[in-house]
């Protein structure tokens, strides 16, 4: 459970000088709690203008914050806004956080199946931006589906069915929007310390007991190696466990786009074959169920369980598929449409054959490149105000380490009209030699001072 007493510990702000407060950090110099609340605090209240924030946020990005300045910067993001209130829910109440990817569906298939184990899943999701998909766009593909939530409705319907799929509101963590704004236009977003603060500073607000991170690594990551991705990891971890939230980061790789189809009612469609015990692409799969057995293991650690054989059953007897059906029922889904959920979802008419100019084996896909290529046919966003075309699809017919001859399908567009596939084509590498199944989950990562 997050620690509020590390979160309201009393301080009395002193007079601070900004100038001073930039030079500290530009000098390489070591912030005090005092003067970092006072500082974003001043923010808030527009006090300090962005040119100042600029220059701060510049001079984090080339010198870093230790462990104690990230905490403090984590705090002021928390409690700039407000907070979601669980505690009278009396059952376990974990999240799961992706730092994204091209394919990545697995949040929509572990909010119910976690929820149909009486777990509490008070998900606070975010939207799609440049080449990865958002889990909010992939659901309001779904006629009627509101993921802008009231706190009040968001509580009801933590109580009715112990989860939902929420969009950040403008209340929560308003100074982490003030911060990401400056850091998209000052060059300053691949910083460790900023991006953990952003991000904890987030999953905070849910009112949480555990937190599962998915921290993806590869040419359709964020972070695009696996060093990169273990500071990363290691920085999130410290910093929300500091916080009082107990937690675990999975390293996983995204070196080719997780499961067979990229999209957004594709995505739905393949998350419902999934829920319904239905046979899928084996990296999704594996994927998904080892954060669902790290999100229930934290959940409910005293039990003496198979972990993944509990989970397997939820999802084969139909228990997960029935409660995400509830969910976004309660959500504004209409029963005709849950009735027919797959039918009911926008799927674009024409199909175009993506082939391979060779034989030999799949070495690589260049995961970035495809999902810039979808966003460009409207499947996803490159500004905020961007319209989706929910129908719009890629299905992958063949992935890293397959055989392949020439002229074989390796992919399929799902589209409305005809278009030249060279540039999807030109994606994957072929090579003479045959290449080894890349494995998907890499390690875990705990607090230095815990083991796994």
């Amino acid at each position: 459970m997050l620690n509020i007493e590390c979160l309201i510990n009393p301080i009395n702000p002193t007079t601070m000088n900004p100038v001073e407060f930039i030079m500290e950090k530009r000098d390489k110099k070591t912030h005090s709690e005092n003067d970092m609340q006072s500082f974003f605090s001043a923010y808030i209240k527009d006090e300090i203008p962005d040119y100042q924030i600029a220059a701060w946020l510049m001079a984090a990005y080339l010198n870093g914050l230790n462990t104690e300045e990230k905490v403090c910067l984590t705090k002021a993001v928390i409690n700039s806004g407000d907070r979601l209130d669980l505690s009278h829910i009396n059952k376990p109440k974990v999240d799961k956080h992706s730092t994204g990817g091209v394919g990545d569906k697995t949040s929509i298939v572990l909010l119910p199946l976690l929820a149909s184990l009486d777990v509490c899943v008070p998900m606070m999701s975010g939207r799609g931006l440049g080449h990865t998909g958002g889990t909010l766009d992939k659901l309001e593909s779904i006629p009627g589906m509101t993921v802008q939530l009231s706190k009040e409705k968001y509580i009801k319907i933590m109580e009715e069915h112990g989860a939902v799929f929420m969009a950040q509101t403008s209340a929560i963590t308003p100074l982490d929007k003030k911060l990401y704004s400056l850091r998209d236009v000052t060059a300053t977003v691949e910083s460790i310390p900023l991006i953990t603060a952003s991000i904890i500073g987030k999953k905070m607000t849910e009112d949480l007991d555990s937190l599962i991170l998915d921290v993806k690594f590869g040419n359709g990551a964020f972070m695009k190696n696996l060093e990169a991705a273990r500071e990363l990891a290691q920085s999130l971890v410290d910093t929300s466990e500091s916080l009082g939230v107990k937690t675990i980061a999975l390293i996983t790789d995204m070196n080719e786009p997780l499961g067979e189809y990229v999209g957004n009612s594709v995505e739905i469609i393949e998350s419902i074959d999934m829920l319904q015990g239905k046979k899928v692409e084996s990296r999704f799969y594996d994927v998904t169920l080892r954060l669902a057995e790290q999100m229930y293991r934290a959940a409910v650690p005293e039990l003496k369980v198979d972990w993944r054989s509990v989970l397997e059953s939820k999802l084969s007897d139909g228990s997960a598929y029935e409660k995400l059906l509830k969910i976004i029922n309660a959500q504004g889904v209409k029963t005709e449409v849950t009735e027919n959920l797959r039918e009911s979802l926008p799927i674009a008419k024409k199909r175009i054959k993506i082939k391979a100019g060779q034989s030999g084996y799949i070495s690589g896909i260049d995961s970035y490149r495809l999902g810039r290529l979808m966003v460009e046919l409207k499947a996803g966003r490159m500004k905020i105000t961007d319209k989706i075309d929910f129908g719009i699809g890629l299905r992958i017919l063949k992935h890293i380490g397959d055989e392949v001859k020439a002229n074989e399908i390796l992919a399929e567009l799902i589209v409305h009209s005809d278009l030249e596939t060279d540039t999807f084509a030109r994606c994957f590498t072929i090579r003479d030699q045959p290449v080894a199944k890349t494995k998907i989950v890499r390690e875990a990562v705990t607090r230095l001072d815990n083991e796994y």
